[in-house]
């Protein structure tokens, strides 16, 4: 069950930190607005090198809640995630591959998932074929998904 968050403050609390150190400008009145100004601040933080926002946004994007802007949030935390993939923990990947994996078998494939499987090509090309390969996919975006993940990490296991 996808755990719903309205506010910065739902946020801070389902994380367990505060997030200030990524409130940046005015404060916004609307807690859906505020909460994506803080996200927006998470992604150019994980450009920069920030441990601490690299584990928000894996946090949020394994979790999975419930957010205004969610599918945005999550697939900008995925394509910064992809720029910095060095700073990943093994856990991170291991959880990013699980979580996109789920995905890829839901019946209706959700819009973040495809830059989820971008940021998991980064990954380690045997562990992530391993991983995959027993992937039943049933949506047809899902299946394209699929094939471009296993072409990809065949190819680049050919090559090293």
């Amino acid at each position: 069950m996808m755990i719903p968050i309205a506010s910065l403050e739902e946020l801070e609390e389902f994380l367990g930190e505060k997030l200030d150190q990524f409130a940046s400008g005015a404060p916004i009145a609307h807690p859906g607005l505020r909460l994506s100004q803080v996200c927006k601040q998470v992604v150019l933080d994980i450009r920069n090198g920030n441990a601490t926002a690299v584990r928000v946004a894996c946090r949020v994007i394994t979790e999975d809640p419930g957010m205004p802007f969610g599918k945005l949030i999550k697939s900008a935390f995925a394509r910064a995630l992809r720029q910095s993939a060095d700073l990943l923990s093994e856990v991170q990947r291991r959880g990013l591959t699980a979580k996109t994996v789920a995905l890829l078998e839901l019946e209706f494939c959700p819009r973040e998932t495809e830059d989820y499987c971008k940021l998991i090509k980064k990954f380690d090309p045997a562990e992530l074929l391993a991983r995959i390969e027993d992937v039943r996919a049933t949506d047809a975006k899902s299946r394209m998904l699929l094939q471009s993940l296993m072409a990809d990490g065949a190819r680049r296991t050919a090559a090293s």
